[in-house]
Parts: C-alpha cells; structure tokens; sequence
C-alpha cells in the first residue's frame, strides 16, 4: 500500500492503529495522565534511581566478580575466628570477668552470626567448591602452632599463658587432692586414737568388774606394741612376739575388719578377747600393772594390739599353764605355741 493511502497519513486512525500518537494517547488514558508530562516525570526521575541503586549494584558487582574459592576461604575463616571469639566470651562470661548482660547480648549475636555463616558455607554455592573446611582449619591450627612454638607474638604469649593456665589448674587439683587426703589421714588417726584410750578404758573397766586393779598406760611400751601392730599390718596377719621378748600380747583384726567407727572397733576388740579364754586370762591376770592398746587402720584392714611388760605376769595365768603343759606333753615343743594353739582350737 502506498504511503499516501495509509489512514494515519490521510489524518484518519483505526482503533487498533499503533503508530506513536495513537499509542501516547492509549497510554496517557491507562496511566491517568498525558504523555508529555509522563515523557518529562520519566526523564527527571531515572537519574536519581539510577543514582540510588548505584553503590548496591556496584558493591554486587565486585562481590561476584570475586573467585568463589576465595570466599569460601573468606568464610571460613570468619567461622573459625568466631567459634574462637564465643569460646573466649563464653570463658569471659563463666568466669565473671566482665559485665555479664552486655557480654551475653554480644554472645547471642555472635552465635547467631556464626549459624548465619556456617549456614552460607553450608549452601549449593560453596558446599562443593574448594578449599575445604577441614583442610583449611588444620591449616590454620598448623600455622597458630607452629607460630607459637617460633616465639610470634602475640601467638607465643597466648601459649604461654594456655600452658600456665593448664599446669596451674593441675597442680591446684593435686594440691587440693594431698590436702583432702591429709585430712583423711589426719581424721584416721584422729579416731584411731579415740578407740585405743576407749578399747584401754574398755580393758580396766573388765579388770575391775572381776576384782583386778586397772592397769597404767605406757608410752615406752605403746611404741613397742604400735610396731608390732604395724607389723601386723603390713604382713596382712596376726602373730605375737618372740617367747624371750620383755612384751606379750593379745593380737586382733585382719584383712577385712574395716567398716567399724572408734566406739564400735573398741568394743568389738574387747569382746572378741573376752569371748576366748586364753585371751580373757591374760585381760583379767591380777599381777599386770601395765599395759596399752596400739591400732593400725588401713582403707581394707584393722589390726589391734593390747600389750603388757612379761616381766609383771608371774608364772602366768593358771589357764595358760595348764595349756602349756599340754602343748609340751604332746609336741615336746616342736610345733610352735601360736600353730599347736590354733591347731586345738583354743585361739579362732
């Protein structure tokens, strides 16, 4: 068609006729207002968005323009350098060094910064690229040590200090440890000797009730008795002094004998002895005027000890002669005393 027969050239536009006058008109009547004016508004307002939206784009820009490999490095050193600053603060903050309410509020924001980190690195767009997480946290540990232990500062002052902090901490622990078992000990001796003055008590208090006099503590012969009971202790069993010694006495305890308290150890000593005739004669001989009780406690066993000077005995109880005299009879004295007794049944 020429151009001379076109209706928009003749002056004359069809409803569909887009050519730039009709379509600014369409235009003008769905957006509420002329071309002109919406020509000029576009004008004057696209610089001043452009303008705006200008330092985001950029900063998008250079941030893509970046290698992913380097941001995930990036990023993965903010999540080791941010677990290493909540563990510091989380110290801080347990040990009281700080205000607490400003620290905690700056600790919840760290951990959330952190899950928001790992949560990136975490993502399709950095989980599979290189390097990573692993190699680069050995890494860091292996630079940090090797720097420390090459006298860096400040890395070489925060080993130091570690060190310190961690032998302080172990020898405050031995120490509070020695001390608690000090006290323990010092407690087991404590109550050890409450139950040798009571078992002693126990011992004169029998004596008189059957018409004895009560016998005078010694010190000279309680350090003899408490070696011999020691002894007994560190074999692990009961026997007596040699017949030719200047000290007898009456022997207890064993491995096992460990749950008694000093009031109940002294009584059970006590009627243990009065319970065996032999024993009870050598308790109730009226010629003794000395005699002490010496005890050993350990963590498994008790042994116990009530010890006399032989040379106040006389010829002995009349019960351990006549004994005597069988041991002699029948062994001609080639079983030992202690044995032929446990043999006949008289010591259990």
């Amino acid at each position: 068609m020429p151009l001379s027969d076109r209706d928009y050239v003749r002056g004359k536009h069809p409803p569909n006729c887009t050519c730039k006058e009709c379509t600014d008109k369409r235009l003008g009547k769905f957006l509420g207002e002329k071309p002109d004016k919406r020509r000029k508004d576009l004008q004057r307002t696209k610089p001043a968005l452009l303008h705006a939206a200008t330092p985001t784009r950029f900063l998008r820009k250079m941030w893509r323009t970046i290698p992913l490999g380097i941001l995930k490095l990036f990023l993965s050193l903010l999540v080791i350098a941010g677990l290493v600053d909540i563990i510091r603060r989380g110290y801080i903050l347990f040990t009281h060094q700080t205000d607490p309410i400003k620290n905690t509020i700056i600790l919840l924001v760290e951990i959330g910064l952190w899950f928001w980190i790992v949560a990136i690195l975490r993502s399709r767009r950095y989980k599979y690229r290189k390097p990573k997480f692993k190699l680069v946290l050995i890494t860091v540990i292996a630079i940090t040590l090797i720097g420390s232990f090459a006298g860096i500062e400040p890395l070489s002052s925060y080993k130091d200090n570690l060190f310190d902090s961690i032998t302080n901490y172990f020898e405050e622990r031995q120490a509070i440890s020695e001390a608690a078992e000090i006290a323990e000990a010092e407690t087991i001796i404590q109550e050890t000797l409450k139950a040798e003055r009571l078992t002693f008590e126990l011992i004169n208090k029998k004596r008189m009730l059957n018409g004895a006099l009560p016998t005078k503590w010694d010190d000279e012969l309680y350090r003899l008795s408490k070696a011999h009971t020691q002894a007994m202790s560190d074999r692990g069993e009961l026997f007596h002094s040699p017949v030719d010694a200047s000290y007898g006495e009456n022997a207890w305890g064993g491995v096992g004998y460990s749950n008694y308290d000093y009031e109940e150890l002294a009584e059970a000593i006590v009627n243990s002895w009065m319970s065996s005739p032999l024993h009870k004669a050598w308790i109730l001989h009226e010629p003794l005027q000395t005699s002490v009780v010496s005890i050993i406690v350990t963590p498994n066993s008790q042994f116990a000890s009530w010890t006399f000077w032989t040379g106040e005995t006389g010829q002995g109880p009349e019960l351990v002669r006549k004994i005597a005299d069988e041991w002699r009879r029948e062994t001609g004295e080639s079983i030992p005393w202690i044995n032929w007794l446990y043999m006949k049944g008289y010591l259990n």
